[in-house]
């Protein structure tokens, strides 16, 4: 009698605790810059921080924002131009609470090995996953290299079709984030090289963003702070332990240990909204506005959420800038 009241009460303890998960729906993508997210994910941290996280995997950030419109997902994990693009293309349904990892090795310039430089490019197709980072990277690569951005045909492909549309030769090259670059390499090595990374032209991000009725209430604020708690619970298992993060993309991506490294080791995680960040986007924000995809500066304290960080460690968030 006393095993099946313990195992009665047991079953009750587990059912009262599933029931006080708070839920939250998180669109990420396949990327190992998600690695802090994933660590948190496997090694239970967000159940820890009392939530029950639907993870919903995407291309690109681009194509998250595709379904996040729709009001749908909670939480969205993108790149650093397709975040600014998104608040002024959707006035007041976006903030940004957190730069969760950046880098510039991270992202990659693959291309047929007839391409062995810059200029190489001109008049040849070449691909991105338009209104990404690619699309920056692709527009300072060619204009610092003295090569006139508009030379060359850019091809919008989503990153899972990259790899086969350059190993077929249907397009010269093209320019994303890891591990896309890695894998190419592994899929036709006789045909593709690393032509650069984005060292000296970008820096990439993930950030983290959601709607300001989301942030601004009780409930999804503190649904902010407790997911921030465990991503950065997560980023520690993903520094130290290599292997816990290839385990996982082997997994559930089927990356191989090398491809996983390739992009674990140019990860950079800050989980923070810092000086570095802002210097980042004002540069981005210029370049923006020169292309004519955005009319107006960034302003930052339109653009960024920083309570949650905040209500952790007040040094996370630092003061904005003024618009720029």
């Amino acid at each position: 009698m006393r095993t099946i009241i313990g195992i009665l009460l047991f079953a009750a303890a587990l059912g009262a605790n599933a029931q006080a998960l708070k839920k939250v729906v998180l669109f990420g993508q396949p990327s190992v810059n998600n690695d802090a997210i994933w660590m948190a994910l496997e090694h239970g941290y967000f159940k820890e921080q009392g939530l029950e996280v639907e993870y919903r995997v995407f291309p690109s950030g681009t194509t998250a924002y595709q379904t996040f419109r729709t009001v749908q997902g909670d939480i969205v994990m993108t790149g650093d131009l397709p975040s600014v693009q998104y608040f002024f293309n959707n006035p007041g349904q976006y903030q940004t609470f957190a730069a969760i990892e950046r880098d510039a090795k991270g992202y990659v310039v693959i291309a047929r090995k007839d391409i062995r430089k810059p200029q190489d490019l001109a008049g040849k197709t070449i691909a991105t996953r338009v209104g990404s980072t690619g699309s920056w990277f692709i527009s300072e690569y060619l204009s610092k290299n003295g090569v006139d951005p508009k030379s060359a045909s850019v091809k919008n492909l989503d990153t899972q079709l990259l790899p086969a549309a350059l190993c077929k030769g249907d397009i010269a090259a093209f320019f994303i984030w890891q591990p896309i670059g890695s894998r190419t390499l592994e899929i036709c090595p006789n045909d593709a090289h690393q032509l650069s990374d984005a060292t000296g032209y970008i820096q990439g991000y993930l950030v983290a963003g959601a709607r300001p009725e989301f942030l601004n209430s009780p409930d999804g604020a503190d649904k902010v702070v407790r997911f921030l708690r465990a991503i950065m619970k997560g980023r520690e298992k993903a520094e130290k332990d290599f292997s816990a993060v290839a385990a996982y993309a082997a997994k559930t991506y089927s990356l191989s240990e090398k491809a996983t490294r390739d992009q674990w080791e140019t990860n950079s995680r800050p989980i923070a909204l810092d000086k570095i960040y802002y210097q980042d986007f004002c540069s981005l924000s210029k370049w923006a506005q020169g292309a004519g995809l955005t009319t107006q500066p960034v302003d930052f304290s339109k653009l960024t959420w920083p309570n949650g960080l905040r209500a952790i460690d007040a040094k996370l968030a630092e003061a904005p800038p003024a618009p720029c």
